[in-house]
């Protein structure tokens, strides 16, 4: 299925929620559109180039997001919240002659998916997530991260952790559970290292 795609400079993983301010017309048209067909769009990691202005570079995976609430802001722009709810593949991308991006989009099915429990050896992931929480910036999660579901540990600290956007697309792009949380030990002993 063909879907509008929303480059940015942020990698969001399910359950991700991120407010944005839309000011060029090919958002707001998309936004418009996705308000009155109440359906989603893809947001995906800018791999070169930049959020305003010419079409950008993109990667192949991102995230299913839908707007879960908007306002007009102060200034003038519409302010909007989007919450991630599931991976994507893209591919057969085009561009409209607005600049929107569009691609055929493909769930990413992972064992992720299945909500394996943590193994004790991976209890550590969920005590610094615990610790993660408590800083200003983690804020809306908190109260809000079910630590029986490995899901949504690895996705939170995926998140959260402090590395690079190239580190979390990667951590997007993960096929097995086993996968994403060896990622997430290793980033976690460099950080502490």
């Amino acid at each position: 299925m063909k879907h509008a795609l929303f480059p940015l400079n942020t990698v969001l993983f399910p359950g991700s929620i991120l407010p944005l301010q839309i000011f060029e017309q090919r958002y707001l048209t998309l936004i418009k559109d996705c308000m009155k067909q109440q359906s989603g769009f893809i947001s995906v990691l800018i791999s070169e180039g930049k959020e305003v202005g010419t079409t950008p570079q993109i990667y192949c995976t991102g995230c299913y997001v839908e707007i879960i609430d908007w306002e007009s802001l102060p200034n003038g722009l519409l302010g909007i919240s989007i919450q991630a709810k599931y991976r994507a593949h893209l591919s057969e991308s085009s561009v409209r002659d607005d600049g929107l991006l569009f691609a055929e989009v493909s769930p990413i099915k992972s064992t992720l998916d299945n909500n394996p429990a943590l193994p004790d050896t991976l209890k550590p992931l969920s005590e610094t997530l615990k610790q993660l929480l408590n800083h200003p910036f983690a804020k809306q999660y908190e109260d809000k991260i079910d630590f029986n579901n490995t899901a949504d540990i690895c996705y939170r600290l995926s998140e959260l952790l402090p590395i690079s956007n190239k580190e979390k697309q990667l951590l997007l792009e993960t096929e097995t559970t086993e996968q994403m949380q060896d990622l997430l030990v290793l980033h976690i002993n460099n950080l502490q290292s």
